[in-house]
């Protein structure tokens, strides 16, 4: 079924979006711009809250099934008058590799009036962070994206939740700098006793965990006795990132919380630690009274052994083989996330022999340097200023 049979079908039977079958919007997997843009077209004739739904529905399917693909729907739902649309559509975009995502998710967290928006926006960019830790951006796009998250974090009159996502996905970067950033983070959580203090500091305690500097072990090792269990929850996630073999006792005292996530977050972290000793305290736990501890050990043992074989599984390497694995995922020299419209056919963005032109920057050759976004000098000024 294509995109005309999908829209007569709807026209036919209904257009309440919650009795449209899962089964009908799998159809709409893999659009291309075109298709995406008339479908956009077709539902402004619908209500705000029956595009809403559909979207949700998208957002939902996609969870569900890794198979599914609506990122140019999801792209067009960015440029949407409804913050609710726009703000599911970002979230629909969490696993896209499209090349306009980056400058796009930039544009929603520096500019977007709706918070919920903003919040989204940096979550997405917790993504990009990462791939630009792993040196899969460009550099350029990684400094201004590093920038960014920066200007947000320090912005004092935006909102605790928008600051932060933003130290989050802030906190993969390394350095003297970034470490400050999440030590002030962290300390404005204790000057505070409301409840946006308290968000602050789990995703204080979150971003010791990404950054993964050995100042915070023993911060992290104290927030496991943290009287809030959303902050036990993050710093049992942020040991198991950081920790080693030693810390597996601190993880194992987690198993009498009387929240069960807490208890399900240590055995995750014992997954990531991995070693011998992580096993046998995960086939231990397999005989635990509460099934999702037992859900848990399964998968992290899972885990431990796929890296454990990977270590034997890997053959030598020829000096062209490792010159290779160590080349940046993407161009440097490319403003964009792919060299060109051929490599957006093989990924199925565009059709064959087809330009997708919707998302094109608009201005001079060089126009990526004078957009808003490119970070001057005065911009990456000293931190606070």
């Amino acid at each position: 079924m294509g995109l005309p049979e999908f829209l007569h079908k709807i026209d036919e039977e209904t257009e309440d979006p919650e009795s449209i079958p899962y089964s009908t919007l799998s159809e709409l997997s893999g659009l291309g711009t075109p298709e995406a843009q008339e479908l956009i077209e077709y539902l402004g004739f619908w209500n705000p809250e029956q595009v809403r739904e559909l979207y949700a529905r998208l957002t939902s399917l996609i969870e569900s099934d890794l198979q599914m693909e609506f990122d140019c729907i999801f792209l067009e739902g960015l440029q949407s008058d409804d913050d609710v649309t726009r703000s599911l559509s970002v979230t629909g975009l969490a696993e896209s590799t499209h090349p306009s995502l980056l400058r796009q998710l930039m544009r929603l967290l520096r500019n977007d009036d709706a918070e919920d928006v903003r919040i989204a926006s940096a979550l997405g960019l917790s993504r990009m962070a990462t791939l630009a830790h792993e040196d899969k951006l460009p550099a350029r796009q990684a400094v201004e994206l590093q920038a960014m998250l920066t200007e947000s974090f320090n912005d004092e009159l935006e909102v605790v939740d928008v600051r932060r996502r933003s130290l989050e996905a802030l906190a993969v970067f390394q350095g003297e700098e970034i470490e400050a950033y999440i030590e002030i983070g962290y300390e404005e959580s204790e000057d505070d006793e409301e409840e946006s203090a308290t968000d602050m500091r789990q995703s204080a305690i979150h971003a010791m965990g990404r950054n993964s500097a050995p100042r915070w072990i023993e911060i992290v090792i104290e927030e496991l006795d943290s009287a809030n269990a959303a902050c036990r929850f993050e710093a049992a996630i942020a040991l198991g990132q950081m920790g080693n073999e030693e810390h597996l006792g601190h993880l194992l005292g987690l198993m009498d919380d009387d929240d069960i996530e807490v208890q399900t977050a240590a055995v995750r972290a014992m997954g990531f630690i991995g070693g011998t000793q992580a096993q046998r305290t995960l086939r231990n736990l397999l005989t635990s009274t509460e099934p999702a501890v037992v859900e848990a050990a399964k998968e992290s043992l899972s885990y431990v052994e796929v890296e454990d074989m990977s270590m034997f599984d890997q053959k030598p390497q020829t000096v062209e083989e490792v010159s290779e694995e160590a080349q940046p995922f993407l161009p440097e020299d490319e403003e964009n996330l792919y060299i060109d419209d051929t490599d957006l056919e093989q990924l199925g963005f565009v059709s064959p022999g087809e330009r997708d032109t919707s998302l094109d920057w608009v201005g001079d050759d060089d126009a990526w340097e004078d957009d808003p976004l490119t970070i001057t000098d005065e911009d990456l000024g000293t931190p606070g200023s």
